[in-house]
């Protein structure tokens, strides 16, 4: 499996989620954009748990990271 990180940053009016070369947004949480990419990539039994930031994704404009888990 391809490297299964998820990178949250903010956009206009909420949050934009990206996971190998696909998006999703959420308006409310930052969260749920991360499951929302996740379940896009891996399907429907895919979750999500947060992770630390690394000084690479702060300076990347990177406000949240996430790691995928499978139920």
């Amino acid at each position: 499996m391809k490297s299964a990180t998820i990178r949250v940053r903010d956009a206009m009016g909420g949050y934009a989620a990206t996971l190998q070369g696909k998006r999703a947004t959420c308006a409310w949480s930052h969260e749920e954009a991360a499951r929302r990419v996740a379940r896009k990539v891996y399907g429907e039994k895919a979750d999500v748990v947060n992770d630390y930031l690394r000084d690479s994704d702060v300076a990347a404009g990177v406000k949240y990271r996430y790691h995928v888990t499978h139920n």
